[in-house]
C-alpha cells in the first residue's frame, strides 16, 4: 500500500509533467504564429510572388528532370527561351507528354499551374 508522502509525491509529479506538457505546447503555438509571419513577411507581393510560389512549385516537381534552373537534363529538355504560348504550356503540365513527361493535373490545381507557367515564362 502507498504511503502518505508516496501519494502526494505522485500527485506533484502528475501536476508537474501536465505543467510541462501544457507550457511546451503553449511555447509551440506561440512558435508556429511567429513563423508564419515572418513567413508571409518574405513572400514578395503581387506577380512577384506568383513567380516564386511557382518556382518552388517548379522545384518541387519538375527540377529533378528539367534541372534545377530549368536548364535541362538528362531525361527532358531545357524549358528557358521556350517559343509556346501560355496555355500550351498549361495544357502540357496538366496532360503531360505520353511517355515522356507524368500530367501533374491531379497534384497542382488550375491556379498552382498557371504560377508554374508564370514562372517559365521569366526564362524567356
Amino acid at each position: 500500500m502507498l504511503t502518505a508522502l508516496e501519494i502526494k509525491a505522485a500527485k506533484a509529479a502528475v501536476l508537474t509533467s501536465a505543467l510541462a506538457l501544457t507550457v511546451t505546447f503553449i511555447a509551440g503555438e506561440i512558435y508556429w504564429q511567429h513563423a508564419g509571419r515572418l513567413e508571409k513577411a518574405e513572400q514578395p507581393a503581387g506577380p512577384a510572388a506568383v513567380v516564386a510560389q511557382g518556382r518552388l512549385f517548379f522545384v518541387k516537381s519538375c527540377a529533378h528532370c528539367h534541372g534545377k534552373d530549368a536548364d535541362g537534363g538528362e531525361d527532358a529538355p531545357s524549358l528557358r527561351k521556350m517559343t509556346i504560348s501560355a496555355a500550351h504550356m498549361t495544357l502540357v503540365i496538366q496532360s503531360g507528354i505520353k511517355g515522356d513527361m507524368p500530367s501533374f493535373a491531379k497534384k497542382y490545381s488550375e491556379a498552382d499551374v498557371a504560377k508554374i507557367v508564370a514562372y517559365l515564362q521569366t526564362l524567356k
